[in-house]
């Protein structure tokens, strides 16, 4: 009786074990890994980069990187960007999941005309994260995300996938997270850069083939709520200096014959109180090493050249600002956050190269064990 007593018991339990009945199974769905927004003529066309797992798996041996791998993409249009999606999923082989996705790509038309739908439609799909990388391009989307990598690796290993890879070492213009994007984006002040993504197909080759490698070459601007338009990245040579998420920037002076590493550059910025309008000094402080010095010239000189090149280089990019009516660097940010009492918004958005007081920069270099003569 107790034996039965007991079966009944387990049974009971089995039937309210909820168990794993309604999982998918990892091969039933699509995942994707980057979306594309474009907007034309009065539609958003939705992109979709699906991951293939057969990619991520540890493969052993050379041969199974001898064929570059397949990357499926979708499209599907639509009056919204949901509208757009279910199209997209209306007509797909498999489910598609949007969890794994890591990366967005934008046209121009987008953050020029629908930047808050593309905001509100990420922060009302709960599986959409918020630290996915942001870029945005004037090419094809499509095109991007059919891009090679070296050694027919994967498409997640491009700087679509993994930007912070690339940026720690001279690569001055840092890659911008879909929180950041947020965060900034209803500031009064200030101003956000969204990385530029082309594909370059000049600078590598395999079995005399170009490479299709997407790569960054500026920014587009949106400063409160306001598209600025683009910047080139030899625009933006100053943000090497300012603000600078890299570790390590490489530079040459005398027609090639100097070459020094630059490791590390910290940017302190004060404002100055007594004034109708805020004003700022602007000083830049990092160390260095030499790695090549043909002439021979002496420790000083090359410093002094360095910190007149890097200031120069700040210049230049204060100038373009102004062209758009922007502040690239961000440097009104530090009256606003600290100085709200002092002046008021207008005030402080009229900054310009003359709101810049003084800029100074001090560079410390020393010898590398092996520098080249």
């Amino acid at each position: 009786m107790r034996k039965l007593i007991a079966v009944m018991v387990i049974g009971c339990q089995l039937l309210l074990t909820t168990g794993c009945w309604g999982m998918k199974e990892i091969q039933a769905q699509t995942y994707g890994s980057a979306l594309g927004i474009d907007y034309k003529e009065g539609e958003f066309i939705l992109y979709f980069q699906a991951l293939n797992f057969a990619d991520i798996a540890k493969q052993e041996g050379a041969t199974a990187l001898q064929e570059k791998t397949g990357v499926v993409i979708g499209k599907g249009k639509g009056e919204s960007i949901e509208e757009a999606f279910t199209e997209l999923e209306q007509n797909a082989a498999l489910p598609l999941y949007i969890g794994h996705v890591n990366s967005f790509i934008l046209s121009e038309d987008v953050i020029n005309k629908k930047m808050k739908d593309f905001i509100e439609y990420v922060g009302k799909e709960p599986l959409l994260r918020y630290n996915s990388w942001l870029f945005v391009t004037n090419g094809d989307i499509k095109k991007v995300f059919d891009s090679d990598s070296f050694f027919n690796l994967p498409n997640l290993f491009t700087i679509i996938q993994r930007p912070e890879t690339v940026i720690n070492e001279n690569y001055f213009i840092s890659p911008l997270k879909f929180s950041e994007l947020v965060s900034e984006f209803y500031q009064p002040v200030g101003s956000i850069l969204i990385p530029s993504m082309v594909i370059n197909e000049r600078h590598y080759t395999d079995r005399g083939k170009e490479k299709k490698i997407p790569t960054l070459n500026g920014g587009y601007v949106i400063s409160k709520q306001q598209y600025k338009g683009f910047v080139s990245k030899q625009d933006l040579i100053g943000v090497k200096w300012v603000g600078n998420k890299a570790t390590v920037m490489f530079f040459s002076l005398n027609k090639q014959k100097v070459s020094v590493e630059i490791m590390d550059p910290k940017t302190n910025i004060k404002v100055l109180e007594q004034q109708k309008k805020p004003l700022y000094d602007l000083e830049v402080k990092a160390n260095g090493i030499l790695k090549q010095n043909i002439d021979n010239l002496d420790m000083e000189k090359i410093e002094k050249k360095v910190e007149i090149k890097i200031k120069q280089d700040i210049l230049k990019t204060l100038e373009t600002g102004g062209k758009i009516n922007t502040d690239l660097f961000n440097i009104s940010e530090k009256a606003y956050r600290y100085h709200v009492n002092k002046w008021d918004n207008k005030i402080i958005n009229s900054f310009d190269k003359t709101s810049i007081n003084n800029i100074k920069v001090n560079i410390h270099i020393e010898h590398s064990e092996n520098y080249k003569r």
